[in-house]
């Protein structure tokens, strides 16, 4: 049997009042990323977290 790795890269956007809201989201998102990984039998292995959170400035003059 091989072993196959992937590197997943990309963002996820968020609205939120305050960071801590945008945080919050994040690890409830995680949880679900993690629990759908966890139902996959043939996974060994996983590391997925976040490595930042910054807010998004207004991109309209």
């Amino acid at each position: 049997m091989k072993t196959f790795s992937a590197t997943l890269t990309g963002f996820i956007e968020v609205d939120t009042d305050q960071q801590c809201d945008a945080e919050i989201l994040m690890e409830s998102i995680l949880r679900d990323v993690r629990s759908a990984l966890a139902e996959r039998g043939s996974i060994k292995d996983s590391s997925i977290y976040v490595s930042t959170i910054e807010e998004v400035l207004d991109k309209q003059p």
